[in-house]
């Protein structure tokens, strides 16, 4: 079975593959004069920007399956484990106006 981090490694990987050879292409557009220093530069920022936002999307979308499938082992979160502590505490003050 393929694990998630192998998942991951593979699809940053081909990400950065991707932007590597794009950039190429843009390099070598500009050198035979088929764009301006200045179209390049805007092809390479709206490049940077759209690996960005790939990236964040990878890392939500990662995030949120890690958070299903702890919820579907039974894992507490933070957010159960807060409210625990919070009703423990109210317990004890219950207990302790007695």
């Amino acid at each position: 079975m393929i694990k998630m981090e192998e998942l991951i490694k593979v699809g940053i990987g081909s990400a950065l593959l991707a932007k590597e050879k794009f950039e190429e292409l843009i390099e070598e557009a500009k050198k035979r004069g088929e764009l301006s220093e200045s179209e390049a530069q805007k092809l390479i920022e709206e490049l940077k920007k759209e690996s960005e936002d790939k990236l964040n999307e990878l890392q939500n979308m990662i995030k949120e399956e890690v958070k299903k499938q702890l919820n579907e082992l039974g894992v507490a979160t933070k957010e159960d484990i807060s409210e625990l502590k919070k009703e423990i505490k109210e317990l004890i003050n219950k207990n302790n106006e007695k």
